[in-house]
């Protein structure tokens, strides 16, 4: 779809970091990302993961679809779909560099794009027809690394493509340089990938932005991933702070009818001990300053940019793929679960007709809407975009400030499918005889955290290897998210036949679940919005009811 002359559009420049909720005052250590983007734009407070774990992010931020429209359930490529070859073969087809290459645009993709990219053993021709078989690949061994994309493949749209092969590292990585392999070891100045990152999207900037043509470029940084790997001059960044003491920090909550990964937290229904706080202290430490590096990116970026008298011509975008948290409800650290620290996402953004230094607290944004404000933002219509048959809604008005309170109003889904590799054998003590779970064959390998945890400095100084359980089958949920201008409600139900209900704006750290108080009207209607929202497809379908 060709749309206007491509000379006129503008850049877009997208940093996306992984692991990051607005809910941990990450942001709070991040001055340059303050000064540079938003107190130069807008700060969308109401910014969710639609899928809060890293792969189905990603493949729905790329896509503008819900996960379930898309075949990515979690991070496994054989039963999850992960950068698998049933997602190349569909839905990648249709990612958002494709339809901004069709613009006219240089596209460039840097960093972190799937979990299991790069792990592909075969190709598309010999192995997809098993792939496509969602029950063989979930039954067949080795379907993880049969079914997932190989590091020689680089996805259509792409100008150039610097992916990392497989999930988040900052050394000893292989790269895809344009689909030809590349391998780093561990010498900062050379293979540090925060800064491999930025300095493979400023070489791609200098080419394009002195031809005068527009760029798509995403910045897919690490950080603040584990192991949270520090650049050197940072290690020492945040020297005793702890984790934020959240009211949720640490809170069991074995009475409140949670689902059952949270009423058995640390398999036992048991509080953190002093171990694994310790521990938890030192991971925030360590994100802390790795983002420091990221806050260095941002600048380079605006800098460039500003170097070629485009800055006033780009939108500088910065956002993370899901939320994190680091001791809430007993839980040591990841994400995958539907509370406001896994959901909530940072969201800033700076660029023509963008108001300055103005937070937008109303109405929601969710990651399947980023890919149709993107086009939206390159200029193509809002009926061009509704015909690509993408989920979310192009969202360049509320970003623009010309959105009233009153007239934004939203329900979304949020979904995730548990995985079985991180099952305890304790776990296999269950009521849910219809899911199945995998005993592993040493029967403790739940997610193993200890003194060999990290690599680089700041050292952790406890001694014990303990267990953080971070997923499990019957982790396995779909929730609505209902806000409009006088509520933020919160309705999830469990495969497992657990439910949990929030009032999100009185309740903002999901304290008390109100299922057992729920009027039995209210319930049945989440139950048809829920119904709906797991079966739509398409924007006029996910937006209505």
């Amino acid at each position: 779809v060709r749309e206007g002359s491509a000379a006129e559009r503008p850049n877009i420049i997208f940093i996306l970091a992984d692991d990051q909720s607005t809910m941990l005052d990450s942001l709070e250590h991040m001055p340059k990302l303050r000064r540079l983007v938003v107190e130069e734009g807008v700060d969308v407070q109401n910014t969710f993961a639609a899928t809060p774990v890293c792969c189905p992010s990603r493949s729905s931020i790329y896509t503008g679809r819900y996960i379930h429209n898309i075949g990515v359930y979690n991070n496994s490529a054989g039963s999850g779909g992960c950068s698998s070859l049933r997602w190349q073969e569909g839905p990648e087809k249709s990612n958002v560099a494709f339809h901004l290459q069709q613009l006219g645009y240089a596209t460039s993709f840097a960093g972190k794009y799937m979990n299991n990219y790069g792990y592909g053993t075969s190709n598309a021709v010999d192995s997809l027809p098993q792939c496509l078989n969602r029950t063989m690949a979930q039954e067949t061994s080795d379907m993880d690394f049969t079914c997932a994309q190989r590091l020689e493949y680089v996805p259509p749209g792409w100008s150039n493509w610097q992916a990392l092969r497989g999930n988040s590292v900052y050394y000893n990585y292989t790269l895809s340089n344009n689909g030809v392999p590349e391998q780093h070891g561990d010498d900062y100045a050379e293979d540090y990938l925060v800064d491999l990152v930025k300095n493979r999207t400023l070489d791609f900037l200098d080419i394009h932005l002195s031809r005068r043509q527009p760029v798509f470029a995403v910045l897919a940084v690490p950080a603040a991933h584990e192991p949270a790997d520090p650049a050197p001059q940072y290690a020492d960044y945040g020297q005793g702070l702890v984790a934020p003491r959240t009211p949720n920090f640490n809170k069991v909550m074995a009475d409140d009818d949670r689902h059952w990964m949270v009423a058995n937290v640390n398999v036992n229904g048991s509080a953190m001990n002093d171990t694994v706080i310790s521990f938890v202290d030192l991971l925030y430490r360590r994100r802390l300053a790795t983002l420091q590096s990221v806050d260095d990116v941002i600048e380079s970026v605006v800098a460039t940019l500003s170097h070629y008298g485009a800055l006033e011509n780009s939108y500088v975008i910065y956002s993370a793929d899901n939320g994190y948290h680091l001791g809430q409800f007993a839980l040591g650290l990841d994400k995958r679960q539907p509370y406001d620290t896994d959901l909530r996402l940072p969201f800033f953004a700076r660029g023509p007709g963008i108001p300055r230094n103005t937070t937008i607290a109303h109405g929601a944004l969710v990651t399947i809407d980023l890919t149709p404000t993107f086009l939206e933002l390159a200029g193509m219509s809002r009926p061009a975009i509704a015909a690509l048959g993408m989920d979310g809604e192009p969202s360049a008005a509320l970003l623009k400030g010309r959105v009233s309170k009153e007239q934004v109003a939203r329900d979304f889904l949020v979904e995730y499918n548990g995985e079985k590799w991180d099952a305890c054998a304790a776990y296999l003590a269950n009521d849910f005889p219809d899911l199945s779970f995998d005993l592993l064959s040493d029967g403790l390998n739940c997610g193993l955290r200890g003194p060999s945890s990290f690599a680089t400095a700041p050292f952790w100084e406890g001694t014990e290897t303990f267990s953080s359980v971070q997923d499990s089958a019957n982790n396995t949920y779909t929730c609505v998210r209902s806000i409009n201008a006088t509520h933020d409600l919160q309705y999830c139900e469990w495969k497992s036949g657990e439910i949990e209900f929030f009032n999100v704006a009185a309740d903002s750290w999901q304290m008390t679940n109100l299922v057992s108080a729920m009027p039995a009207g209210l319930q049945a209607a989440f139950r048809a919005k829920l119904r709906h929202l797991t079966q739509c497809q398409g924007q006029a379908s996910c937006s209505s009811f």
